[in-house]
């Protein structure tokens, strides 16, 4: 049927030096707007314009488009797996749930952005995607393959040593696959119990792990056909990812577990805190005393807790670090955002700030120390 090109004015929405990743969410937005509302069409995929594509990129959208009206719990298909990296062993027909929104090529459906459109950011708006007052823990369904390669040795969200270590060694397809066979399986109850019964079967790995060939050659000839579960913190996941090679955050993990083929073994990492499948001794539950305590503006959460006859818990932020719980204490009257700072999860009060009314998380260790003159933050306050 031939192709159109939409353009329309460059007109920053947030200033002139707005920052790459804002005239890409403000893009979006518009052209989302005419594709649903203008134009009615069903679904849309987006992509970028530093892409490869596989042979099969549009029929295997095609092929799981039907997933999306299948399970309410799935929001969106993409062709992008995180943790695709050539060291490890894929199937390109087989694909998994992500609770991470992966982006890089994926597909949405206009009632998903009757949803989102009203609300959709000026920036950042990957990281907007994946906050749990966004998401409401839907997921997204990948190829363990890649049917997209990223070719952006620079850009909006890309340096060049990122690329260089992690993007130039992602596998993509180059097979022409017409069938994908029984895909059910990608279904919430299905999938679900496909975890949960390869977890519960699983050996636990609770040494260090430099490397998953020393794990490996620890379990000798009994390795092969096996799975491990490795166990981890989010403060510690940087020193597990350098042994294997992968993003040094979690990534493309379904309900805090993801999982990695290497010479015949099936590794899970999984978060030790959040992740439902794992037994009670493996889980790390907050203190039991553990109560969430807004400071004053620009105090930090040692005089916070101090006050109440309590002390700050840095490992207990994590379980207050959400855009739900801040909603609890601060009126976040712009929504909620992903940002990096010792003094995060907070609320922005200084109006100088493009931050000015939001709520913030963070996903790096939060310090009870750290404070700033502009926010107020959430303590982790414990007896």
């Amino acid at each position: 049927r031939g192709y159109e090109l939409w353009q329309h004015p460059r007109v920053p929405l947030l200033g002139s030096a707005q920052k790459g990743h804002a005239w890409v969410a403000q893009h979006y937005s518009w052209a989302l707007d005419r594709v649903f509302t203008e134009r009615g069409h069903s679904h849309a995929i987006l992509v970028e314009d530093d892409m490869l594509f596989s042979i099969d990129f549009l029929r295997y959208f095609q092929s799981t488009a039907w997933l999306l009206e299948a399970d309410p719990s799935i929001w969106c298909i993409s062709s992008w797996n995180d943790n695709a990296l050539k060291q490890y062993s894929w199937d390109e027909r087989r694909m998994f749930r992500t609770s991470y929104f992966p982006g890089l090529g994926w597909m949405l459906t206009r009632t998903l952005w009757q949803e989102l459109g009203p609300k959709f950011p000026k920036e950042h708006w990957d990281h907007w995607m994946r906050l749990d007052t966004t998401s409401k823990g839907r997921e997204c369904v990948v190829p363990e393959v890649n049917r997209n390669f990223n070719i952006g040795v620079t850009g909006a969200n890309m340096e060049q040593g990122t690329y260089d270590k992690y993007l130039s060694k992602m596998v993509v397809s180059h097979e022409l696959i017409t069938d994908y066979g029984d895909m059910n399986y990608l279904l919430k109850t299905e999938y679900e119990d496909w975890m949960r019964g390869v977890m519960e079967s699983a050996h636990h790995w609770g040494g260090a792990v430099t490397s998953a060939d020393v794990i490996i050659n620890s379990m000798g000839s009994q390795h092969e056909g096996a799975a491990i579960v490795l166990t981890y913190v989010a403060e510690d996941y940087a020193r597990l990812a350098e042994g294997l090679g992968i993003w040094p955050f979690p990534r493309a993990h379904h309900l805090h577990v993801s999982y990695l083929r290497y010479k015949g073994v099936l590794f899970l990492l999984a978060d030790a805190r959040f992740c439902p499948y794992l037994p009670t001794s493996l889980r790390m539950q907050p203190s039991a005393s553990l109560l969430p305590l807004p400071a004053e503006r620009g105090d930090d959460c040692i005089k916070t807790c101090e006050l109440q006859g309590r002390r700050c818990s840095e490992k207990d932020f994590w379980f207050i670090n959400t855009c739900k719980i801040l909603a609890e204490h601060f009126p976040c009257e712009k929504g909620c955002a992903l940002v990096l700072g010792p003094d995060i999860p907070n609320y922005v009060e200084d109006s100088s700030l493009n931050t000015y009314q939001q709520c913030l998380v963070t996903q790096q260790q939060t310090k009870c120390a750290a404070r700033h003159p502009g926010t107020t933050r959430l303590c982790s306050c414990i007896l």
